[in-house]
């Protein structure tokens, strides 16, 4: 994809990502309990990052690694071995999710409660339908 930084990863390294991502949907969930929604949303999002890093890597041996959030949603809608429809699903709640980085990471306000519970349900479902599209 012309105009989309990346970078050339080996596709067995998907492995990586979605453990990461793994990793990063149990703090999520374990903060949420703890009513801690900020660092709740903070997981949620990156969760999310590191599932769509890894699909992007197994099926097109590439991530996203410029600033631009668009550009990472374009690069996961580009994989063609996934039905259109369910990677534009999938490319609809990433783009959902990470809307909400700059919220989560940056800004003065904090995440409210409904936020960090529709973060971290966006994230759950995203995780899982990506998880179905690996490997075991």
């Amino acid at each position: 994809m012309e105009n989309i930084r990346t970078s050339r990863i080996d596709r067995h390294l998907y492995i990586n990502f979605i453990r990461r991502s793994k990793e990063c949907i149990n703090t999520a969930a374990d903060a949420y309990q703890k009513k801690d929604y900020n660092a709740g949303a903070i997981c949620s999002v990156h969760s999310a990052i590191s599932a769509a890093d890894a699909l992007c890597v197994y099926y097109l041996q590439k991530r996203h690694t410029g600033l631009r959030h668009d550009d990472a949603v374009r690069l996961l809608e580009s994989i063609k071995d996934i039905p259109n429809v369910e990677i534009k699903e999938a490319g609809k709640r990433l783009k959902k999710i990470i809307s909400m980085k700059n919220v989560a990471e940056y800004e003065e306000r904090l995440i409210k409660q409904k936020e960090a519970e529709n973060l971290l349900e966006n994230a759950k479902v995203l995780f899982e339908f990506i998880k179905s599209k690996l490997p075991e």
